[in-house]
């Protein structure tokens, strides 16, 4: 498995995977990029997944793929490197990504997927969630390396629906793409009643808390403050719980919409912890605009909404519409402060509804959702397409 990210932000997809896949007797190798290290390869193991991890010249979030300096080491790596792998599976296809791929498979030929996880170009995230500069400098070039090597793989994993239609679209046959998409970790994700978590974390309130969580990325953060503005005028003492570290930004629309006495930061919360806190709310929120690079993603977050069991309100747009309305574990509400807020208190308000909302998330997280259950779907799709490849080559 090769990515473009950093360790720590491998942990939401191809870890938990190589992890999982281990768990079921395979031998894993993960690649990814060191989280501060400018020079030097590393190589360690994680619950069993051989970890690699490349220097990059860049620092924090510029580590996004694109240093040469950081191809150069990987290359250099893959020459050397021992490894028999029998698959290859590039998360993402980067120019950090791609080309050792490609230069393992002219060394040694392999089962070839690529995985594609976010709607990055045309229109996608690079349009909504990167500097000018950087739009001007890399969107010609993230929509060429988001596209133009999905055909040339074995098969395919997509996060999402949409970008299963965007690849079909671009002439990958549908029996070769799998959508896989996030996950969630009951067996490791406690799910406790409110007033447990409030006394644990010592959040005194009795009324309403909303939840919204993130680690760094808090996407309309406007919205969730607005909603929060007009639950307040029917629930004066009502609270919206912010895990991650959302920055000043928040701490100005709270006062702007005069709710900084409503809105509690927990700043960042660590993965231990993260269940106590998150049991503290009574539902979670969620905004998800009708863009497209929504329509593309799944957010990593509901998985932890679900080991919650908490319901949640989320917009219709893409898989997370589906979702909702296939279970009955939250609402839909309009692109509207009033109609969120509308619906977050008709659950609030109804403790019967809320409590079989909140049992139908946690029952989705374990039966349907658990990324062990996921992984099995993976293993499948991987034989599927081994048996496929092997048929073909023979006399």
């Amino acid at each position: 498995m090769i990515s473009h990210l950093r360790r720590s932000r491998t942990y939401a997809r191809s870890l938990i995977m190589a992890k999982n896949l281990v768990k079921r007797g395979h031998k894993v190798t993960l690649l990814s990029t060191a989280e501060e290290r400018k020079t030097g390869m590393s190589v360690d193991s994680e619950d069993g997944v051989r970890m690699i991890e490349s220097p990059d010249l860049f620092t924090g979030k510029m580590r996004t793929g694109w240093d040469l300096w950081n191809l150069f080491n990987r290359l250099r790596f893959m020459d050397r490197d021992s490894g028999q792998y029998d698959i290859v599976h590039t998360f993402e296809t980067r120019p950090v990504s791609i080309y050792p791929a490609l230069r393992q498979l002219r060394r040694r030929p392999a089962l070839f997927l690529t995985d594609w996880n976010d709607w990055w170009g045309r229109g996608g995230i690079i349009s909504e969630n990167r500097p000018r500069w950087y739009r001007w400098l890399f969107e010609g070039l993230e929509t060429h390396y988001e596209e133009a090597f999905r055909c040339r793989a074995d098969g395919l994993t997509v996060i999402s629906t949409a970008l299963k239609q965007r690849a079909v679209q671009l002439g990958m046959p549908p029996d070769r793409i799998r959508v896989i998409s996030g996950g969630a970790t009951p067996q490791d994700y406690p799910c406790w009643p409110v007033q447990e978590c409030r006394q644990r974390v010592g959040v005194t309130s009795s009324s309403l808390i909303v939840g919204f969580s993130s680690i760094v990325a808090h996407y309309e953060l406007e919205m969730i403050i607005k909603v929060i503005a007009e639950i307040k005028k029917t629930l004066p003492d009502a609270k919206l719980m912010i895990t991650g570290k959302p920055g000043t930004l928040v701490q100005g629309l709270a006062q702007e919409y005069g709710v900084s006495e409503n809105v509690f930061l927990t700043g960042y919360v660590s993965f231990e912890d993260l269940p106590v806190y998150l049991g503290c709310a009574d539902l979670f929120i969620l905004p998800f605009p009708d863009k497209v690079y929504n329509v593309g993603r799944w957010p990593n977050k509901i998985g932890d909404y679900l080991c919650a069991g908490r319901p949640i309100v989320a917009n219709p747009v893409g898989d997370v519409k589906t979702l909702l309305e296939e279970h009955s574990i939250g609402s839909l509400a309009a692109w509207d402060p009033a109609d969120f807020a509308a619906k977050i208190l008709q659950i609030y308000q109804n403790p019967d509804l809320a409590a079989q909302m909140g049992q139908a998330a946690r029952k989705l997280a374990e039966e349907k959702l658990d990324w062990q259950l996921l992984t099995e779907q993976l293993e499948d799709f991987y034989l599927q397409l081994w048996l496929s490849k092997q048929t073909q080559t023979l006399p």
